[in-house]
């Protein structure tokens, strides 16, 4: 791993077309990157020609280019990343003051 510290999750909003693709296409296309032990995919929005998508990946060491470039293949697009975890544990999500 070097100086590298593993990534452990990471929350992508993206989006995909309706029609050609399903939430199980994303999920096993994203399931193939290296270090990735678990994906969830959950629709979040529904327009007449996409589906917006919250997307859970952990693992470790997962490399987020190539989870762009997984979800690029099946036709989807990353909107924003919404969190990301490094570290050797995955913390508590915890409240701010």
């Amino acid at each position: 791993m070097g100086d590298r510290p593993p990534i452990r999750r990471i929350v992508i909003d993206a989006a995909i077309p309706t029609k050609g693709v399903t939430i199980v296409d994303v999920a096993k296309e994203l399931y193939k990157v290296e270090g990735v032990k678990a994906v969830r995919v959950t629709v979040d929005d529904v327009d007449v020609d996409v589906l917006g998508l919250a997307i859970v990946v952990e693992g470790v060491n997962v490399d987020y280019d190539e989870l762009e470039k997984a979800l690029e293949k099946v036709g989807g697009v990353v909107h924003s990343i919404d969190e990301v975890v490094v570290g050797e544990y995955i913390p508590e999500a915890g409240t701010t003051t």
